[in-house]
């Protein structure tokens, strides 16, 4: 699952699920930076998250 919150002018991405261990491992996180500004409209972020991560949840 990826949660998506409005943080420092960019969404981030909170990601969970059985893949966390495997980002925090590559990242050193399980919250990332999206490349979309906070004032990008949240069903546009949800919207092109999706396409990017099929078979996830994006809230």
């Amino acid at each position: 699952m990826i949660k998506i919150k409005p943080a420092k002018g960019l969404w981030m991405a909170k990601h969970t699920g059985p893949h966390t261990e495997e980002i925090v491992s590559l990242f050193g996180s399980n919250v990332l930076p999206t490349a979309f500004a906070s004032d990008t409209p949240r069903d546009v972020v949800i919207a092109a998250l999706r396409k990017r991560n099929p078979g996830f949840a994006v809230l």
